[in-house]
């Protein structure tokens, strides 16, 4: 009997079985498509800009990204663009405190320490781990995961309508869904879906 191997999540280096789509640490999807290179593009959720496929941050603004780098798992490429096609992502976003938007497209990323550089205290700023929170779409769903240090928690916790979810596998997201930082009710962000955007 052959044992068989498993294929490494790109965002938390944690071993899965080859059936499996999503990480069962992070959520991530570990059959990223083939894509061409130059086809395939990351669009910043902080400022729209598009940068090359496998860029681990924005090269605008300085947005970190979760990496997306294609896993080879044994599936053709064109299989995979044809089930990408199928399940279009559905738009949504994360309204942050003082009401600025961080534009979901999909693409798994983190709300940091930096999306909150001038907008609020130094103080309050400390309290935020540098990747704080993950959010990521899976079958046309968005999750959110307390992060942090590669992907063990946060350092002040996150809270998902006031439950603590540091330490716990990823939560679906829901339109209105209210996402407090660091136990900071001020750090609080709204999550918004499609049905609510305009």
């Amino acid at each position: 009997m052959t044992k068989q191997s498993k294929i490494l999540c790109p965002a938390c280096h944690t071993k899965n079985d080859r059936q499996g789509q999503v990480c069962g640490k992070c959520g991530l999807p570990l059959d990223a498509p083939e894509a061409d290179e130059t086809r395939h593009k990351i669009i910043c959720p902080r400022c729209l800009h598009t940068n090359n496929a496998g860029s681990f941050f924005c090269y605008n603004c300085g947005k970190y990204f979760a990496e997306t780098a294609p896993v080879k798992s044994g599936k053709k490429p064109a299989m995979s663009k044809r089930l990408m096609a199928k399940s279009s992502t559905p738009k949504a976003s994360v309204i942050m405190p003082g009401g600025s938007e961080i534009t979901l497209t999909g693409s798994p990323v983190f709300i940091e320490r930096s999306d909150f550089n001038g907008a609020t205290s130094q103080e309050l700023l400390m309290t935020i781990s540098r990747q704080h929170i993950l959010i990521s779409c899976d079958r046309r769903k968005y999750y959110v995961k307390d992060y942090g240090r590669d992907g063990k928690g946060s350092t002040n916790h996150t809270k998902l309508n006031g439950i603590d979810i540091h330490g716990k596998t990823r939560k679906s997201l829901k339109d209105g869904d209210k996402i407090e930082l660091a136990g900071q009710p001020e750090l609080t962000l709204t999550f918004k879906s499609a049905g609510s955007l305009k």
